[in-house]
């Protein structure tokens, strides 16, 4: 049983980087032809309907900064989430070594690269993170929203990947953010795509057990 969720991660996250990553790189490609707001709009459907379809046969992370912070919060095993995290990884590595085969002349190939300082985008990265985190759990926590969370998650990330993009890249996923780095051997910046993300969603737990224990 636990196989399916491993795979339905692998491909999850393939098809993320895959389809997101590919919007980016089709955009560089043809003279701007989608620009943020296209780009945006490729990844909160592609978010939405990942989330529809594959939620029903996994947890549907495709997300380690996810997997990590509800590892923490135990709604997850430590075993099941280094799984996940291992096929999520690997699902992004191949989607951008697919697009890499498709177009050899992308030097990025959707990469997150900071467009101004480290700092800035280390911190809206963090702080896109927690936004993203609290919209998962308050529209699955909540009754009246749970049937319209993969449709909110997926409208975050598109509201996120459109106005911060083209500043930090607005990955809010090491794994996005790990394929595209990977293949074109740009690392130097990989460091805040991990350590940004995992950061914020932790801190949103944190802020919600805080406020949990005063209620």
């Amino acid at each position: 049983m636990e196989n399916k969720h491993y795979w339905a991660e692998f491909l999850g996250t393939f098809l993320l980087v895959f389809f997101g990553t590919g919007a980016i790189i089709i955009s560089e490609e043809y003279n701007g032809i989608l620009q943020a707001f296209g780009i945006g709009v490729v990844f909160g459907i592609t978010v939405w309907l990942l989330v529809q379809f594959l939620g029903k046969f996994s947890d549907c992370h495709i997300n380690p900064a996810v997997t990590i912070t509800f590892c923490f919060n135990k709604t997850i095993e430590i075993k099941k989430a280094l799984f996940y995290i291992f096929f999520q990884l690997l699902g992004a590595v191949l989607a951008s070594l697919l697009l890499h085969y498709i177009f050899p002349s992308n030097q990025k190939l959707g990469n997150t690269i900071p467009s101004g300082s480290v700092w800035e985008s280390f911190f809206l990265e963090l702080g896109l993170s927690f936004i993203l985190m609290g919209v998962i759990v308050v529209s699955n926590a909540v009754l009246s929203l749970k049937k319209w969370a993969p449709f909110l998650i997926g409208f975050t990330v598109f509201l996120e990947a459109w106005l911060a993009g083209p500043i930090c890249g607005a990955s809010m996923n090491p794994a996005r953010s790990f394929g595209p780095s990977i293949i074109s051997g740009t690392t130097d910046f990989l460091w805040i795509y991990f350590l940004a993300p995992i950061l914020g969603m932790l801190f949103f737990l944190l802020i919600s057990h805080f406020c949990n224990s005063k209620k």
